[in-house]
């Protein structure tokens, strides 16, 4: 076999064996504010996370940050069926909440700032979503691009 024969299944061989990025449906969430109480003094935030192509984020694990704790969770919960979660910040602690939403690496980020007043629904921002996987590539597919490639370095070294 010739070195332009193989070179092409080599080439293949690598590239069907490397971890790359793989984009699969972006996240979005969507949010309403109600007052839970008759004097409007709490609000419920309430959010539904779908893919892009509306298909409910169901069963995806929420967590939510408070300004004065970024690392352990306030609260934490899941998304129903209909990817619906809902949460009340507490007003007395003014700053920016987290609000995080997994599923197997798809997800949202929000940024929720909140006052004395209560929360600012123009001010809530989508940080991020979280939409990248990373293929994961067998010991196989190595094995196979490392042995291909030093059969050709030891072919071209025996010429």
């Amino acid at each position: 076999m010739t070195l332009r024969r193989l070179t092409p299944l080599v080439v293949f061989s690598m590239l069907v064996s490397i971890t790359g990025k793989a984009s699969a449906h972006l996240v979005e969430t969507n949010y309403a504010l109600d007052q839970l109480s008759q004097t409007g003094s709490q609000q419920v935030l309430n959010m539904q996370s779908t893919f892009s192509n509306g298909t409910p984020l169901k069963g995806a694990k929420v967590n939510v940050y408070s300004p004065n704790n970024p690392v352990t969770p306030w609260a934490q919960g899941v998304t129903d069926h209909q990817g619906r979660f809902s949460f009340v910040p507490n007003q007395s602690l003014t700053g920016d909440w987290e609000v995080t939403i997994d599923q197997q690496g798809h997800g949202d980020m929000l940024t929720i700032p909140v006052d004395e007043a209560g929360v600012m629904p123009d001010l809530i921002s989508d940080a991020s979503d979280t939409d990248i996987h990373y293929g994961y590539t067998s010991y196989l597919g190595w094995v196979i691009s490392l042995g291909s490639l030093l059969s050709l370095g030891l072919w071209r070294r025996q010429k």
